[in-house]
């Protein structure tokens, strides 16, 4: 069994976004492959059917992959990494695998990430997502017996069945890593040990993360009353400028495009894939005038920027070098 904290799974060969900033095109992209969830999670806003409805909701279409690919290659974009998830559950999408095979034969994209709260894993879903290409995997488990998962999701869910469908991704695993996680929402010591019994020997690595408070976190305590330092579990950093828009962007179900994974409301939308290229959306105005907010400390401007709860969890911090930062965007567009 490796234990390990959420923080691990970042990107250790971190680019100096102090000294690089504004980079000519994104390093990774979150796609919500479907914006709606089989769960009901009390610490997730699209758990919350009247959160939900403040953003338009649906299934993306395998359309929208092939024109991001399209982008990506007549834009000559490398990217370190793409996540197949955002505001809802991932494998609702029929198309999934299919979603992972043409991203992966594209050849733009370094790893592909898949993270599930696995009640729709089956033994042949799992190995068409093995097959397809994904290079990681994460589950996220949310209780550990039914009354829990009936509590926490107000969901019927069959743990054992949950468990042995784990087991068979793990054991048809290949190259992709398969990382086990559960929310501590305000677990005993009994149930922490057997979270680590039931997955411990079926996942290349185990933790347990705390909860964060989203994006517009004053709306709601989405770290249910736990004080958890931050779900990686470290202490937050609290910082001026999201460095969040200076080296990624997530593409809604829809197509839009959204400046970060915690947008689950959509009110930091800067572009439309469907009519815009990736690259015209990451250089052009409406990204700028977002960039430029938050290094002027005006985030306050934004609903969803204002109370921000993740941006503190962010291992990169531009305040030392925001007004540098904001000089070379400005000259940049006096050329």
């Amino acid at each position: 069994m490796k234990k390990i904290q959420a923080i691990d799974l970042r990107e250790s060969k971190r680019v100096d976004l102090g000294a690089e900033a504004p980079l000519p095109a994104p390093l990774s992209l979150y796609i919500d492959t479907v914006s709606t969830c089989n769960l009901q999670c009390n610490f997730c806003p699209t758990g919350d059917k009247t959160l939900r409805q403040l953003r338009p909701n649906g299934i993306m279409s395998l359309d929208i992959v092939r024109k991001l690919i399209g982008d990506l290659q007549l834009g000559d974009i490398r990217l370190k990494r793409i996540s197949l998830y955002k505001d809802g559950e991932p494998t609702l999408n029929k198309d999934l695998p299919e979603m992972v095979s043409l991203l992966k034969q594209s050849g733009r994209v370094e790893q592909l990430w898949l993270k599930t709260n696995g009640i729709l894993l089956t033994p042949d879903l799992s190995a068409r997502l093995v097959a397809a290409g994904l290079d990681f995997i994460g589950v996220s488990i949310n209780h550990v017996t039914p009354e829990g998962y009936q509590k926490i999701t107000k969901t019927k869910v069959n743990y054992q069945r949950l468990i042995d469908n784990v087991k068979a991704l793990y054991e048809q695993r290949g190259a992709c890593k398969v990382y086990v996680k559960i929310a501590d929402s305000g677990l005993a010591e009994y149930e922490k040990k057997k979270f680590y019994s039931d997955f411990g020997s079926i996942a290349d690595a185990v933790s347990i993360e705390g909860l964060h408070g989203w994006s517009d976190s004053d709306s709601h305590d989405w770290t249910l009353g736990t004080n958890a330092p931050t779900f990686e579990g470290y202490k937050p950093t609290q910082k001026i400028a999201c460095p969040l828009p200076f080296f990624m962007m997530a593409i809604n179900w829809n197509g839009t495009v959204s400046i970060c994974n915690e947008d689950w409301a959509h009110k930091t939308t800067v572009g439309d894939i469907k009519t815009e290229s990736l690259r015209e959306i990451w250089n052009g105005d409406k990204m700028r005038e977002f960039r430029v907010m938050h290094l002027k400390g005006q985030r306050c401007e934004n609903q969803m920027c204002r109370s921000c709860d993740y941006m503190r969890t962010l291992p990169d911090n531009l305040d030392d070098s925001r007004i540098q930062i904001l000089g070379r965007i400005m000259n940049a567009r006096s050329r």
